[in-house]
């Protein structure tokens, strides 16, 4: 069944949904059984409106199955597919919940527009611009190898914990590193107006900025590679649902796929509710979870 098609559909109530379980249906109708204020994070990772046929191969890539198609009557068809589930988002986040929308190139900037409407332009926290180098490439252009992630939050309260996320400090930067008197390496520099010197461990990293560099696509050879075509890294999940969402707290997606987003929040002691319209996408989303839970 194509995922652009299920906004036409009329409503029917997803049955047996509870939390930490991954439900089979079409997200609209599956989020309009969820309470509203229930949700702490909600990823949403929609179709790119890329105008392709996703095939969804097995790890061996000699078997596959029908996957979707990210095909679709237009720009504003695929828009108003999309609003009606940004909606449902903004029912569901707590007040001090965050919403982010990954998409790429071919709709993000006027998604932008549609959230900054749903949500207002205040509400909007960050664009965070994910760089990676895996792929096809094009004589006709510079390489198209970003994807953008828009944070919303539901209000100024908004759950926030840098000290849950961090990357290494670069050695080599406009700081020169010095070590201290037990060995530890550090940075210093001083402001040139207060004087203030501020000093930072090397070792203890630094809050990333809003382009990430050091997250590459799953390759083929990768353990984590389900064979799904729109998997995301375990590891970029995990940089949003640490610091976006606490400690036990809810993790939605309502899109999961192959489920990586609900196996890392559940991984990290969060709560889940997932969905996705194929179900082989929710067979392969449970199997990990199962696993999960095995390996706990």
């Amino acid at each position: 069944m194509d995922r652009k098609d299920a906004g036409r559909r009329p409503f029917r109530p997803a049955v047996g949904l509870h939390v930490d379980e991954v439900t089979c249906g079409d997200n609209l109708d599956v989020m309009a059984t969820w309470p509203g204020g229930c949700v702490d994070l909600l990823y949403l990772d929609p179709p790119f409106f890329t105008g392709r046929k996703q095939r969804l191969p097995n790890r061996d890539l000699t078997v596959g199955f029908d996957g979707w198609t990210d095909c679709w009557d237009g720009l504003d068809t695929y828009l108003e597919w999309l609003e009606p589930r940004l909606v449902e988002a903004r029912r569901l986040l707590r007040e001090s919940g965050n919403l982010v929308v990954h998409l790429d190139w071919h709709a993000v900037h006027y998604v932008k527009v549609m959230l900054d409407r749903l949500f207002g332009r205040p509400a909007f926290v960050n664009e965070i611009v994910w760089c990676y180098s895996v792929g096809a490439r094009s004589p006709r252009h510079f390489g198209r190898k970003h994807d953008t992630l828009l944070w919303y939050a539901a209000s100024p309260a908004y759950y926030f914990d840098p000290s849950a996320v961090s990357i290494p400090r670069r050695e080599k930067s406009h700081m020169r590193v010095q070590r201290d008197g037990e060995g530890r390496l550090f940075q210093e520099k001083t402001d040139r107006r207060s004087g203030k010197v501020y000093r930072y461990e090397v070792a203890a990293g630094k809050l990333p900025e809003d382009y990430w560099t050091d997250i590459e696509t799953i390759n083929w050879e990768d353990r984590q590679r389900t064979g799904y075509p729109t998997q995301k890294p375990e590891k970029l999940l995990e940089r949003l649902i640490l610091p976006l969402s606490p400690p036990g707290g809810v993790v939605a997606d309502p899109v999961c796929g192959s489920g990586t987003t609900l196996v890392v929040a559940r991984r990290h002691g969060r709560r889940i509710l997932g969905c996705d319209i194929l179900p082989e996408a929710v067979q392969v989303a449970r199997s990990r979870l199962s696993l999960e839970a095995q390996c706990a």
